[in-house]
């Protein structure tokens, strides 16, 4: 059988230095060469993205600083926009930042101007909303868009007078001033194409913007680019870098690889460096079934592995399976690595959080808070909770230290934290024992994290009781030292109590009602869940790896346990028929969980540089062995039913 389906052919390293030079040529001011630079995994896109930047460097530094100019670098995260800043030599022309950032920045002032644009659309709004009530039946549904109805007929009144606005990046801050990402975005968007004095900012403050990962930047955003380059050609030089195949997260330009707006330049990175040519040549055969774009492999490649391994749905003792998944991958590659849990070099990568709190041990405390809304899961799957981590970044390491009696590194952590108990006014309160309530304390604590099955709540209540450290406010109605609705003491300037009124702050039940049951969980997952969020462990999730490389990747394919409703593998491989809504959609040319899926399996199919383990739980073993064969994923030798 022809081996064309399964190995890359190959090309010398420097087959794609053509595009490099070619984006140089775009690089000059008034060239009106914008310009998309398609990358497929592997490619190369940061080196490209490196290399332009220092040439400009090299050619625009002296001028771009005397004339307090910048070349804007516009990233879809904050990881993203670290790795840049890693990477390229610091210096002041260069200005690195998320898209949010960048849009704030840009609409920042723009008081009076955002107050309109409200005032605008929130009427438009609030019709779709009674249209829907009206039309809609009673239920949750339905007492959502009341309180809809409610906040926006509250923010007309309040924008009746002028106000100011403040960004929120963090998604917490529910103020009326306060913008959301998304209308961050949208106020960008609507204000670089209709504002000229904006415009003018931008392009003379920034006659280069480079926009990474473009394929996920917000579609609004991206066509207000479009917009920009079309009326600004002769001022300024946009330049975006990304992969459409690679596009996992919602509200990204779907038609960025299938059209350009004219007088734009397209380059083709066609080269992967990172993989194994049995690995390009998977991630050739999935995109043969979307935009067909081809990579070669390095010249000198290693041909690499790719194995499947099918497994029935509702099969008990999964950890003890996989591990002997991993054991065979060592076996088949000769590679030892491959058992090593502790390796960097090594990634099983699961399709959403709850999957590795199994795996890891801190599924009670996951699923307490996953029947909260999608930003607070968010923020907790991104290590971002201010009340997780006050548990996992001062009370677990407070925890260790005690166990192990280690003073010094005890105090360390009091002093960083400023506990009370070392204040001045506490160490001055007992003159002939300073430090005295803080070793009680450290005692009293070191007693009940002794019990390795202790609780949240109880760990929380020998801190609350002997003042050793602040309580989190969202956390202190849980303990006893606080009462609800108290009067709080605080020292006045002379260091006398005086009595404060408590504000009353607006609280999302349902997060309240996820930490009540989540502090009555076992304490110590803590540990799994601060190991799983800072990558100390070799468990990350299909979409949170896009980006890394590894010697060796195992994917966990398992529709059941996830239980999402975005991605179905089921369905991709043949094993469930599409939903008539899913058809609906096809039909029209809309994107489907199908869409989502392929991309989603070709971001996780080219992570690995030698060795790639998909391992697939299904309702029908034959039908997935039968249709890897099929779509050409897999030869026969490469499946192998466990």
């Amino acid at each position: 059988m022809t081996e064309k389906f399964y190995l890359a052919d190959t090309k010398p390293i420097d087959h794609d230095d053509t595009v490099d030079n070619g984006i140089e040529e775009c690089l000059h001011i008034g060239s009106g060469k914008s310009f998309i630079t398609f990358a497929g995994a592997g490619s190369g896109k940061t080196y490209s993205l490196k290399r332009a930047l220092e040439f400009l460097k090299s050619k625009y530094s002296d001028d771009f600083s005397r004339q307090g100019k910048q070349i804007a670098v516009v990233t879809f995260t904050n990881n993203a926009a670290n790795e840049i800043v890693d990477r390229i030599e610091q210096n002041p022309i260069f200005s690195v930042s998320t898209i949010h950032s960048f849009c704030w920045s840009a609409i920042a002032g723009f008081n009076e101007d955002i107050r309109k644009w409200y005032l605008e659309k929130i009427p438009t709004d609030l019709a779709e909303v009674e249209d829907l009530e009206k039309r809609g039946r009673a239920g949750k549904a339905s007492e959502a868009r009341k309180r809809t109805i409610v906040r926006l007929t509250e923010k007309l009144k309040w924008l009746a007078e002028p106000q100011s606005f403040i960004y929120d990046p963090n998604g917490v801050n529910s103020s009326p001033n306060a913008l959301s990402h998304a209308d961050v975005l949208k106020i960008f968007s609507n204000f670089l194409t209709t504002k000229p004095m904006m415009t003018e900012v931008i392009i003379n403050k920034f006659p280069f913007i480079f926009i990474d990962e473009s394929q996920d930047t917000n579609n609004d955003v991206v066509n207000s680019f479009f917009e920009l380059q079309d009326a600004k050609s002769d001022k300024v030089v946009i330049g975006l870098f990304g992969d459409t195949m690679q596009r996992i997260f919602g509200g990204g330009e779907p038609e960025l690889g299938k059209t350009k707006p004219s007088g734009w330049t397209t380059f083709n990175k066609e080269m992967n460096h990172r993989s194994a040519r049995r690995i390009v040549g998977l991630g050739n055969q999935v995109r043969s079934e979307d935009d067909e774009r081809k990579q070669y492999a390095r010249d000198g490649a290693e041909e690499g592995f790719v194995r499947y391994f099918l497994l029935p749905h509702g099969l008990s003792g999964k950890d003890d399976v996989e591990l002997k998944i991993r054991t065979i991958m060592a076996e088949v590659t000769g590679d030892t690595n491959w058992t090593d849990t502790q390796s960097k070099e090594t990634a099983i990568l699961l399709l959403e959080h709850k999957m590795a709190g199994r795996r890891l041990g801190f599924d009670e405390l996951w699923d307490k808070f996953s029947k909260t809304d999608n930003k607070i899961k968010d923020r907790i799957s991104e290590g971002k909770n201010t009340e997780l981590n006050f548990f996992s970044h001062i009370i677990f390491p407070m925890a260790e230290a005690s166990l192990k009696e280690n003073r010094a590194e005890l105090m360390s952590i009091l002093r960083a934290s400023k506990s009370p108990l070392l204040e001045a006014t506490a160490l001055d309160a007992n003159k002939d024992d300073p430090l005295g309530l803080a070793r009680a304390a450290q005692h009293a604590f070191r007693d009940v994290v002794s019990n390795e099955k202790v609780s949240f709540r109880l760990v929380l209540e020998v801190i609350a009781e002997h003042n050793l450290l602040r309580i989190p406010e969202k956390l202190q109605s849980f303990v006893a030292a606080f009462e609800e609705n108290e009067a709080e003491i605080e020292p006045d300037q002379t260091g006398a109590r005086v009595e404060v009124e408590a504000e009353p702050e607006e609280r999302d039940d349902s997060e309240i009602t996820a930490w009540a049951e989540a502090l009555e969980t076992d304490f110590f997952q803590i540990k799994n869940y601060k190991d799983y969020i800072d990558g100390n462990s070799i468990f990350r999730t299909h979409q949170g790896v896009k980006g890394n490389e590894f010697e060796r990747v195992m994917v966990v394919m398992d529709d059941d346990e996830a239980g999402g409703f975005l991605f179905s593998y089921e369905q991709y491989f043949g094993v469930k028929e599409l939903t008539p809504d899913s058809q609906k959609k096809r039909v029209a040319g809309e994107e489907t969980g199908l869409d989502r899926t392929r991309r989603l399996f070709y971001v996780t199919s080219t992570r690995a540089k030698n060795s790639l383990a998909h391992v697939i739980y299904t309702s029908d073993v034959a039908k997935i062995k039968a249709n890897l064969i099929a779509k050409k994923f897999a030869r026969e030798s490469e499946i192998i039913e466990v």
